[in-house]
C-alpha cells in the first residue's frame, strides 16, 4: 500500500487528504479524505479493528461514512467504495480492498499521527 497524507482548507474547514498511487484498489483509502478528523475519532476505529481480531464472520466490526464502508473480523478487513457503487461500478474486484489487520492498523496509526501533528 502506497499512500501519503496532505491537508488543505476548504470553505474554512481543515480537510485531511489521503493520496494513493492510483495503480490499485488502494485508491479506496482516499475515501478517508474528510474534514473533522480527530485523533480520538481515529483511535475509536483503531480500537474497533483491534477488537475485531477475534470476532467471527457475521459479528464484524463496522465503520462507515457516505464514501466507504469498513468491515473487520478475525479474517481481516474489507473496505467497500460507496462512491464507485453510486457511480454504477459493482464489480467487487474494483470496489473492494481486502487488508490484513496489520496493514489497516499501520495506515490508521500513520493517519492519526498526521492528524495530531497538523490540527
Amino acid at each position: 500500500m502506497t499512500y501519503k497524507f496532505n491537508q488543505r482548507f476548504d470553505l474554512g474547514d481543515l480537510v485531511f487528504i489521503i493520496e494513493t498511487d492510483g495503480n490499485s484498489n488502494d485508491t479506496i483509502l482516499s475515501r478517508f479524505t474528510d474534514a473533522y478528523w480527530t485523533p480520538a475519532k481515529i483511535q475509536t476505529i483503531i480500537d474497533g479493528i483491534e477488537d475485531s481480531k477475534t470476532r467471527p464472520k457475521g459479528k464484524e466490526y463496522y465503520w462507515g461514512n457516505e464514501d466507504m464502508d469498513l468491515y473487520a473480523n478475525k479474517n481481516g478487513v474489507l473496505l467497500i467504495d460507496e462512491i464507485s457503487q453510486r457511480a454504477g461500478e459493482h464489480d467487487p474486484d474494483n470496489i473492494t480492498l481486502r487488508l490484513t489487520h496489520q496493514e489497516i492498523l499501520k495506515f490508521l496509526h500513520d493517519f492519526k499521527a498526521f492528524v495530531e501533528a497538523n490540527q
